[in-house]
């Protein structure tokens, strides 16, 4: 089974309606993020870009957890991070009312162990280091720092608020595509109005014994599916 994770964590243009998180802890936010995909002609037939359907999306953090979720919150992902380093994943299907849990380790055998920087600030900090600052201005009571560059055949503009350790815009393009995602808003976590969906009753299932349970309805729908997530990352 392919194992699939946030499918735009490293992507982000402008910002709108945000709420000042000025009184709170910088880790423990909320996000409402939304992503924009715009495939160039790369062909020659002139027709334009093709611009797909902005996609929305939750953002939930903490010193410890981040938790993202669709905009519709049928399917959601969240990682934890223990006093000893180590990351555990969750897939959230709250559609089906169903959970899955990986461990570390189950996350080192498909290759895909978590980068906790990563996920708790959106944007790989060793793309950052190198791109080049531009200018800085503000975002409301943060300061905002514009940086562009290219890393690895991949365009960047970058606004990044290192107050928060979170993107305000970014902007990557390559090979005739073109990904933006802004932040459309961000509050206190005790005080957003988008909640996370109580999983307490969910039923859980360990990554490790979906093999010996094969027959569960739910498995099975999940082993049709092209992976384990909602989210895939670019």
């Amino acid at each position: 089974m392919k194992f699939t994770l946030l499918k735009y964590f490293s992507l982000f243009s402008i910002l709108l309606g945000i709420a000042s998180v000025s009184n709170a802890e910088p880790s423990d936010v909320s996000c409402l993020y939304e992503t924009v995909e715009n495939v160039a002609d790369t062909a020659g037939h002139h027709h334009g870009d093709t611009k797909q359907k902005p996609t929305n999306w939750y953002f939930w953090r903490t010193n410890n957890t981040v938790e993202v979720s669709n905009a519709e919150q049928s399917f959601g992902e969240k990682w934890t991070l223990s006093n000893k380093s180590a990351v555990f994943y969750q897939a959230l299907y709250h559609d089906k009312h169903f959970l899955l849990d990986f461990q570390p380790a189950d996350l080192k055998i498909l290759g895909k162990k978590t980068n906790w920087e990563l996920k708790s600030t959106l944007f790989p900090q060793t793309v950052l280091q190198k791109l080049e600052k531009k200018h800085s201005g503000k975002f409301k009571n943060y300061t905002m720092v514009h940086y562009q560059g290219t890393v690895a055949g991949v365009e960047y503009q970058v606004d990044w608020l290192p107050e928060l350790k979170l993107p305000a815009r970014v902007e990557k393009a390559s090979l005739g595509q073109k990904i933006v995602t802004k932040l459309k808003e961000i509050y206190p976590l005790a005080k957003t109005p988008y909640k996370q969906l109580s999983h307490e009753k969910y039923e859980g299932m360990d990554y490790a014994d979906i093999g010996d349970n094969e027959s569960h309805p739910i498995v099975a729908q999940l082993q049709n599916n092209t992976g384990i997530g909602y989210f895939h990352q670019h």
